[in-house]
């Protein structure tokens, strides 16, 4: 059987093809639901921090514990239903990603202390930028784009927010944008990369 130089290089391309759509399925299938779960709190938070200010702390604390708690349930249904225990390469790379993500705060906590934000708008723009980064990180890894595009867009948000909009207003600005920015990632994510 001869193959001629056109089949080859429309074999190779139809190769490609399902290697991005499986890039683009371990990525809705990982990033998806976390998405969704840390926009919503996000979303909660920050409407929950304008509304009531003097709560910040245990607004603050409350959520990010239930969203620890969820990002671990999240990881154990996907480890429970097999998806990410398949495929050898899938198990490293959830393996890095939850290395990943207590490393990096580790290193935001380290740099907090160098940097001393002196209010909660300065220290917020720190962390969600930082946050941002390792988005952008993480889809340069997985060679997402649309992470890439999520952590800079966030960042951009959040600079406007914090350069221009005014503080009182900083919190709804951040609701909408960033927690909204993730929620409605992971949504799409979820229903159109199925």
């Amino acid at each position: 059987m001869n193959v001629t130089n056109e089949d080859a290089v429309q074999s190779l391309a139809q190769v490609e093809e399902v290697m991005a759509k499986t890039r683009q399925s371990l990525v809705s299938t990982y990033a998806g639901p976390f998405l969704i779960l840390w926009g919503f709190i996000w979303v909660v938070s920050y409407l929950g921090t304008h509304f009531f200010l003097m709560w910040v702390d245990w607004i603050w604390n409350i959520s990010s514990g239930l969203g620890c708690i969820g990002t671990i349930f999240i990881f154990w249904r996907l480890f429970g239903r097999g998806s990410a225990t398949r495929n050898p390469s899938d198990k490293g790379l959830v393996l890095r990603t939850i290395l990943f993500w207590p490393l990096f705060f580790a290193y935001a906590f380290v740099w907090l202390s160098i940097v001393k934000p002196g209010n909660g708008v300065v220290l917020n723009a720190f962390l969600v930028t930082a946050i941002m980064f390792a988005y952008v990180v993480i889809g340069l890894w997985f060679g997402s784009w649309l992470m890439v595009v999520l952590g800079i867009v966030v960042t951009g948000f959040t600079l406007i927010g914090f350069h221009l909009i005014p503080a009182y207003y900083y919190c709804l600005w951040m609701a909408v944008t960033a927690g909204g920015g993730l929620l409605g990632t992971g949504l799409y994510m979820k229903l159109r990369w199925r």
